[in-house]
């Protein structure tokens, strides 16, 4: 067919062209679908790979936070630590030894930098990098300004060493600043200082970013903390339009398109709601495909390629029905038969798909390798929060769901709390070290010897507990598993010389019930109140001492306060024994409640003779404190005994105050009044309020005379000053000083001078 005949025949010329229309209008939407489909799909398939790469490092970030937590805690609830913190003196040896500690700490945590503790009182900052290493402005306007409290404070830092050379770069940290004062009255500025390595942070997100990615951490300030670029360590980005929709952002995670830098860049973003931190990506869009521009040129020539084939395909077809002329069907096949160029290119565009998707393969495969690889600690944190009931709080939980599920298929879950007993004791005789290898040493020899029965996992809860986590069964707790606790309660006292107390909670069916078991063992330790040190003690022996109601011993705290008046030692004790008789009948409660009634009562009745008695004011405060840390009821009955004997102490001084007063009193109205012929003891003695006899065994005691002996000593020795003194005569004298019988009164000078009162007058006088 001659071309001659596109213009001859008008159907033809109309099919033809409705042809070519119909392919190109086909090719023109797939191609623009297809590449659309790819480029939305490959953003979000990316974006998601990138989120979960984020979430991971921010996951890591929060145990990092978690662990300087921790780890200020630890410091903070350590005697040695709070001396050189709190202490107003500057003392070597003390910080030496507070130096071991935080270099002990600083080698176990690879994130740590540097560790140091602030002592406001001597101005000394104690840390890790050295001698000469000062607080910068930085860290101390944190540390000083009141306005400061919080317990902890993490914030960007740049530290520069004393002795570092000038041209030298200044150190990138993230310095956390935990102060003791948010449990204290009075604000003190003393502080623990944790530098945590900047690079520890930069490690993680590089593992994620590629040359021509930014990827960085920032806080909701806007404040970079950690970015794949040194040189924008501690750079505000707040007022960058992109950072800023993601700091108004309401959404924990997502990814978006924007303008930075005059170049269009994929942002993806997650944020860390324990940290209110940012982890932020920005990768350029044209290289999410190896060459987006280039894909889009190639995608349109292989459109206009396809047209162009569908056109000559369409004119075949054409000549096809209408089989005008061979020939030309003959030449449009060798045309179009011999295209292998095109399909060579083809072949490259799969290609092309088939590597970017397998890029996304390797990195997913890439992101589960390390999941397997922190599952034990991501699943310690799981049981950690699962045991406490706080598993909302807890990110990530989806990374590990599928293994956790595997792992609990028990039909029944029981919590075993164990206890160090006499804690307080125990810490003080053993430093941070020792007690975390003893808590090792019982997780181990409990796990060990329980894995016979049962399946179980033990968590460290605090310092002195630790939680057994049982999977079995049945719904009750088998005989041998409570013979198994025995026989661990005889190894950990043979080996380590301290006793382990053993609650056991309810039976729960669910694991997410587990938090309900763990709180009934932890109410049921505190009946170790009655059943003592390395007891046993399950629901059975609570419910049989809850059922134990009784009143408050009144007329017991009554007979030990009359006791205690009369200051009969052996009465005391026998009272106090009856009181705590009576306690021992009652439930816990009831029973802690009864012996703070009965503190609270002596303090009452005898609070007459507390307050003047300065030096033993220590021992009674002492005595409330430590009647809330009594661990069992003998423990609180050798309390209260030796409360008991402190107020018996007190009222012995109470009362020799008290005669010592009253008798000076007496000399002094005798010094005062004893030229009254009528003065006696029967007046003086209804005056005080006392009987006569009791006056004067008092008042001999006291004064190693008689009442009449030390009058008559007060007449004779006013009588000799009167007789040198004076020319009265010795009646007017006698009768001067309370003598009205002058006879008497030779008689009586005489006997005690030997001399009648004209020859003391005769001799003194000259």
């Amino acid at each position: 067919m001659k071309w001659k005949q596109l213009f001859n025949y008008s159907v033809y010329r109309k099919m033809l062209i409705y042809y070519i229309l119909l392919v190109a209008l086909a090719v023109l939407a797939v191609s623009s679908t297809l590449y659309f489909f790819f480029a939305s799909k490959t953003e979000e398939t990316i974006s998601k790979n990138v989120i979960s790469m984020l979430q991971q490092t921010s996951y890591t970030s929060s145990i990092v936070h978690e662990q300087i937590e921790t780890i200020g805690n630890h410091l903070l609830s350590n005697n040695r630590i709070i001396t050189v913190l709190m202490n107003k003196e500057h003392d070597y040896v003390q910080d030496r030894d507070a130096m071991d500690i935080l270099l002990d700490i600083q080698s176990t945590y690879p994130f740590i930098k540097y560790i140091g503790i602030y002592n406001d009182h001597t101005k000394r900052y104690l840390n890790t990098a050295g001698t000469t290493y000062v607080l910068n402005d930085m860290e101390r306007e944190r540390i000083t300004d009141i306005n400061h409290l919080q317990y902890m404070e993490l914030f960007a830092n740049q530290l520069r060493m004393p002795n570092a050379p000038s041209t030298s770069k200044p150190e990138h940290v993230l310095t956390a600043i935990l102060r003791p004062n948010y449990a204290l009255t009075s604000a003190y500025k003393g502080a623990i200082t944790i530098h945590v390595d900047e690079q520890y942070i930069l490690n993680t997100i590089k593992a994620i970013s590629s040359a021509n990615d930014d990827v960085f951490v920032m806080n909701a300030d806007g404040l970079v903390l950690s970015h794949t670029d040194a040189n924008q360590f501690m750079q505000s980005f707040a007022s960058m339009p992109h950072i800023e929709r993601i700091l108004n952002s309401s959404m924990n995670a997502g990814h978006f398109k924007a303008k930075v830098n005059g170049s269009k860049q994929l942002v993806t973003f997650v944020k860390s709601n324990q940290l209110n931190w940012y982890f932020v990506s920005v990768k350029p869009y044209r290289l999410l495909i190896s060459d987006i521009s280039v894909l889009r040129t190639f995608t349109g020539l292989i459109a206009m390629v396809i047209i162009a084939l569908g056109a000559l395909t369409a004119f075949f077809a054409t000549n096809k029905l209408y089989n005008p002329l061979g020939r030309l069907i003959k030449k449009v096949h060798e045309v179009t038969g011999n295209k292998k160029p095109l399909a060579e290119q083809n072949q490259n565009e799969f290609a092309l798909l088939s590597e970017a998707f397998s890029n996304v393969i390797d990195q997913a495969n890439m992101v589960e390798l390390e999941q397997k690889q922190s599952l034990p600690v991501l699943k310690k944190t799981y049981l950690q929060h699962l045991l406490h009931g706080t598993l909302h709080d807890l990110s990530a939980t989806h990374m590990i769901q599928s293994a956790i599920n595997e792992y609990f298929t028990s039909s029944n879950y029981v919590v075993i709390v164990a206890q160090i007993d006499r804690f307080t004791e125990f810490a003080q005789h053993n430093n941070q070290t020792k007690q975390g290898l003893f808590r090792f040493s019982v997780s181990n020899i409990t796990n060990e010897l329980l894995q016979k029965h049962a399946k179980n996992e033990t968590i460290v809860v605090d310092e002195q507990t630790l939680a057994i986590l049982l999977f079995l069964d049945s719904p009750s707790v088998p005989e041998h598993i409570l013979l198994t606790l025995g026989e661990i309660q005889e190894i950990i006292y043979s080996y380590f010389k301290f006793t382990v107390t053993f609650s056991l909670g309810e039976t729960v069916k669910d694991k997410y019930e587990i938090d309900r078991s763990f709180e009934s063992a932890q109410e049921y330790a505190k009946y170790r109140f009655f059943y003592g040190h390395q007891a046993i003690i399950h629901e059975a022996m609570v419910v049989k001492v809850m059922q134990q109601a009784s009143v408050y011993p009144a007329a017991a705290e009554k007979k030990l306060c009359e006791e205690l008046r009369l200051n009969h030692n052996d009465k005391v004790n026998q009272a106090l024994d009856q009181f705590m008789k009576q306690l021992g009948e009652m439930s816990y409660y009831q029973a802690i409640s009864s012996a703070n009634q009965l503190l609270n009562a002596l303090l009452r009745d005898f609070d007459g003779a507390l307050p003047i008695m300065q030096e033993y004011s220590k021992e009674y405060y002492d005595t409330v404190n430590q009647l809330q840390k009594q661990e069992t009821l003998q423990e609180v009955h050798s309390l209260l005994r030796h409360f008991c004997t402190l107020i018996g102490l007190m009222m012995d001084k109470k009362q020799t105050t008290k005669t010592d007063t009253l008798i000076e009193s007496v000399c002094a109205y005798l010094h005062k009044h004893y030229h009254e012929s009528d003065l006696g003891i029967e007046t003086i003695a209804e005056t005080v309020q006392l009987s006569s006899g009791y006056l004067g065994k008092l008042f001999r005691s006291h004064t190693q005379l008689s009442f009449n002996d030390y009058l008559k000593k007060i007449r004779l020795e006013e009588a000799t000053r009167l007789l040198t003194t004076t020319n009265d005569s010795i009646a007017v004298i006698s009768e001067s000083v309370g003598v009205l019988n002058t006879t008497y009164f030779f008689t009586l000078f005489k006997k005690t001078y030997g001399i009648s009162p004209a020859q003391y007058r005769e001799q003194h006088t000259k």
